[in-house]
């Protein structure tokens, strides 16, 4: 009994060093290497934005994003795992490892500039104002003077607006974790208007033509990015080079046409 204790103990102790050195190698990865290695590609998104990213019927994640990010998958020969986190959250999640990408609408900022390396553009949008259907009192975005908005917290839609010094930001203005909850709330006349990214606009008043409509006023076009974390320079530049591919051969074109009616990738 005793001599196969020690025959045990001496096994283990053989075996730590390559145990040790197996993990050791997997810290040392890189994230272009660990998604090689694991066939998966785990990308965040806020899954309240439809169309770029919603729940379905069948409780799927849909949309434009997923599409983009279900082709890169395949680029890169992994397949797609997506986390769905609230807009708020989504750069520290990004910071801290949760994910490999956020592919959720994502625009520039000189913020997001300095904090994460950005893939693209592969889309441009502009920042537009929803109001309900039959409101004509809202023509631009000096008509928002003196009246309640609602903005999805910490996008650019909401940097825009606490920008407009003739807007009074901490009276009037709703911030939203989730967009669906501001426009259930213009729906019922909480608040008057909603600023937010023409996509999201123009889905919802294809989706309640009856309950919604679009100001005839736009911000200038946006850039739309993916955005990585600094370190992942290899990654950054595999995925800079199938969005190439993929503007080149016109799959995002196709994508667009897809969820918009029109090609919004130029």
């Amino acid at each position: 009994m005793y001599k196969k204790a020690i025959a045990l103990v001496l096994l283990i102790a053989l075996f730590i060093p390559f145990l040790s050195g197996c993990s050791l190698n997997n810290q040392n990865m890189t994230t272009l290497e660990k998604i090689k290695k694991t066939k998966e590609f785990v990308v965040g998104m806020d899954n309240t934005f439809p169309p770029m990213e919603f729940t379905d019927d069948n409780n799927n994640t849909v949309g434009f994003d997923v599409d983009l990010a279900n082709e890169i998958a395949k680029k890169l020969g992994a397949k797609l795992k997506i986390v769905a986190v609230d807009w708020s959250g989504i750069q520290s999640a990004l910071k801290s490892k949760k994910f490999d990408a956020i592919i959720s609408c994502f625009s520039i900022t000189d913020e997001r500039k300095k904090a994460f390396n950005l893939a693209g553009p592969y889309l441009y949008i502009r920042q537009v104002i929803a109001v309900k259907k039959g409101d004509s009192s809202i023509k631009s975005f000096e008509d928002l003077k003196g009246i309640k908005i609602g903005v999805q917290a910490n996008t650019t839609g909401d940097s825009a607006v606490q920008k407009m010094k003739f807007i009074n930001y901490e009276k009037d203005v709703t911030r939203y974790e989730r967009i669906t909850d501001a426009f259930n709330d213009l729906n019922i006349g909480r608040i008057k208007a909603v600023v937010i990214d023409s996509v999201v606009a123009y889905y919802y008043k294809k989706q309640n033509p009856e309950k919604f409509d679009i100001a005839p006023a736009q911000l200038e076009r946006e850039p739309v990015v993916i955005a990585l974390r600094k370190e992942d320079k290899d990654l950054y530049n595999e995925i800079q080079k199938i969005l190439d591919q993929l503007k080149k051969d016109g799959t995002i074109a196709k994508i667009s046409e897809k969820w918009f009616g029109e090609d919004i990738t130029k």
